[in-house]
């Protein structure tokens, strides 16, 4: 073959070379310009049904308030019956008051836990729990804090209860009587053993009851003052091992009964591990 024909072949092939690459270009553009009204119609559709959902939910909110609003104005839902278990502190008048609930509401319209929070707010409720019983009644539980003591608090008197934390302020319209409780600063951390005391005397384990008691102090020095007014009895009762200070206690006081000499005895004071007795004649 010549040099001629080689070079006139190789021309040729550069022409169709760039022929077929021209095509190549054509059909990218068409290939490309397809998915972008593909991408467009799609984008439409979606919006169309979006919208379409958006205005089925909108339709259906409103009619479910329409018909939310209809029933809540329903006589047949009017409460007739309002039950208060649990209140000791606390008037029937007080709860629903508390409760911003009366007969005849809607008990629809009442919300539950609205009304649980403003009874848990008030000083004197611990917790409480609410049940709607459709159509017309309903059921208010409240667990109410339970007084122990009265504490003097910035020139005030409260309430406290077994563990010495506040209550609410003693009210004159109802007072209730209850030892006086005062705690040294430096004997604060003795304040702790006052819950299991308390339950000992609710649990009758002791000589005395907590109305006996007109009040307790604790003392510095691991001790506490324990004064009965009606008995004129003073009992100091050392705080080491003081679970076994008022075991000895009892037995003391029980024999001080059985030999008739309980009525002379004016401080009885436990502390490792003996007790002595103070009468009011001897002062010994």
């Amino acid at each position: 073959m010549s040099v001629a024909g080689v070079n006139k072949s190789r021309l040729n092939l550069t022409k169709s070379g760039k022929k077929r690459s021209s095509k190549n270009k054509v059909k990218r553009r068409k290939l490309n310009s397809q998915p972008i009204g593909n991408i467009f119609s799609v984008l439409l559709r979606k919006f169309c049904i979006s919208g379409a959902c958006l205005l089925v939910l909108a339709m259906i909110g409103v009619g479910c308030l329409a018909g939310y609003r209809w029933v809540t104005t329903l006589p047949y839902f009017a409460l007739q019956d309002i039950k208060v278990t649990g209140n000791h502190r606390l008037s029937y008048g007080e709860i629903l008051s508390i409760a911003d609930l009366s007969l005849n509401k809607n008990s629809l319209a009442v919300n539950i836990g609205d009304v649980e929070s403003r009874l848990s707010n008030n000083l004197w409720i611990k917790s409480a729990a609410i049940r709607r019983q459709l159509p017309g009644k309903m059921q208010i539980h409240v667990r109410e804090k339970k007084p122990r003591f009265i504490v003097r608090n910035n020139d005030a008197l409260y309430y406290c209860d077994s563990k010495g934390e506040l209550i609410a302020p003693v009210a004159p319209g109802k007072f209730s009587s209850l030892p006086f409780l005062n705690i040294e600063s430096e004997a604060m951390n003795k304040a702790t053993i006052l819950p299991e005391f308390m339950n000992k005397l609710s649990r009758r384990e002791l000589p005395f009851d907590s109305g006996q008691i007109a009040w307790i102090d604790i003392k510095g020095g691991n001790r506490m003052e324990i004064f009965m007014d009606r008995l004129s009895l003073t009992v100091l009762l050392g705080l080491d091992n003081w679970q076994e200070q008022l075991s000895h206690l009892n037995t003391v006081w029980k024999d001080l009964k059985n030999r008739g000499e309980f009525r002379d005895v004016a401080v009885i004071s436990t502390g490792k591990n003996r007790v002595w007795v103070e009468k009011r004649n001897s002062g010994k």
